[in-house]
């Protein structure tokens, strides 16, 4: 959780208060997690799964402090939990983010009742983070009953387990929108009669791995245009970096232009940027021995087993990856697409209908 914050006014999608049992899923990053928050908000609708919708704009996007921030924050919360706690309600919470790492669980077990669960995205932040200390997951774990957890894959379940929270712990895939197919044609370059655009997209975090990019651009370089583009990244050797906050329109726009987009990190649990690129059958280049091998398999000649190899050999490895996803990548990038949508379509079927079991079976106190 980065405590870095942007404040908006509440928005809300659907009618309140109903005995019609329902998901209320609540943003407190209402700029950075629209396309994750559109994304769920389809699959639970495509299981047939009502909801409703809340939404925070954080500091960063609303030029408010973070004090204000959390104020609305607390009183979405608030105003949720006034509903779920009512004895017999059908309603349950999901927060799509932790605001306060850890400490969210003990907000919404005093707010929300029994009634919530949280995704945990980094269990063990990339970035400064308030509340994600195992001493705070510590004094977590001896709450009796406390909101359930959900992770996106292996690695970010793994970590919970690192810190002892593993009960009420579901993993479920990243949500998906329904693919759109190869972006581009399936031929090198993608584009005709233009050098082909590899990118690199997303905030600067100390696990992306520079060397390795400036060794890539001197095997890529000559052939292929080198973009960088995402808030805090240093000048790179041989690459062009635009160092901004990305709109959302444009980094939709920068992802279905990419003729191949690489993730250059040593460490994460899973990328919003693949899931993306995946949604317009765009090829990703990482590591094997990540959540990238869900999208893929281990076995995909668009992931490196960079642990296994010489620096030298490690460079040429990535340079190969990406002039397969360039070519017969995107084949293979449509048809994974379209199989890691199936997988999650059922897994948040399953997930949000046990979610809205669970609350039934349980009244909430008054």
């Amino acid at each position: 959780m980065t405590f870095g914050l942007r404040t908006s006014a509440l928005n809300s999608a659907g009618p309140k208060g109903s005995g019609t049992p329902r998901i209320l899923v609540v943003n407190p990053l209402g700029v950075a997690l629209s396309h994750y928050t559109d994304a769920l908000l389809h699959q639970l609708a495509d299981a047939g799964i009502e909801t409703e919708s809340f939404s925070i704009a954080e500091p960063s996007q609303s030029g408010k402090s973070r004090f204000q921030w959390l104020g609305a924050y607390t009183t979405v919360l608030y105003s949720v939990g006034q509903r779920t706690r009512k004895r017999n309600s059908p309603e349950r919470v999901l927060l799509t983010w932790p605001v306060l790492g850890f400490l969210d669980l003990l907000m919404m077990k005093v707010l929300c009742g029994n009634s919530g669960a949280i995704v945990y995205h980094d269990p063990q932040p990339l970035v400064r983070s308030v509340g994600s200390s195992p001493l705070v997951a510590g004094l977590v774990r001896r709450i009796k009953n406390r909101p359930g957890t959900l992770v996106h894959s292996d690695e970010a379940a793994q970590a919970m387990d690192a810190v002892g929270l593993t009960d009420g712990l579901a993993q479920v895939p990243h949500p998906m929108l329904p693919p759109a197919g190869a972006a581009q044609d399936p031929a090198f370059g993608g584009q005709s009669g233009k050098r082909p655009r590899v990118r690199v997209l997303g905030q600067y975090k100390a696990d992306r791995d520079i060397d390795l990019l400036k060794s890539l651009a001197g095997r890529l370089g000559p052939k292929c245009d080198l973009d960088i583009v995402g808030r805090g990244w240093p000048p790179v050797e041989g690459w062009h970096v635009d160092a901004r906050f990305v709109p959302e329109d444009e980094l939709e726009e920068l992802i279905v232009s990419s003729d191949t987009i690489v993730i250059p990190y040593k460490r994460f649990y899973q990328s919003g940027i693949a899931m993306r690129a995946l949604e317009h059958g765009v090829p990703i280049v990482g590591r094997v021995g990540t959540s990238l091998e869900k999208l893929y398999g281990a076995q995909s000649r668009l992931l490196v087993a960079a642990d296994q190899m010489l620096p030298g050999q490690e460079v040429e490895a990535w340079a190969t990856a990406v002039e397969y996803a360039m070519g017969q990548g995107r084949t293979e990038t449509v048809l994974a697409a379209k199989l890691f949508h199936e997988e999650a379509s059922e897994s948040w079927r399953l997930f949000g209908h046990r979610m809205l079991a669970e609350g039934s079976a349980q009244p909430s106190k008054g």
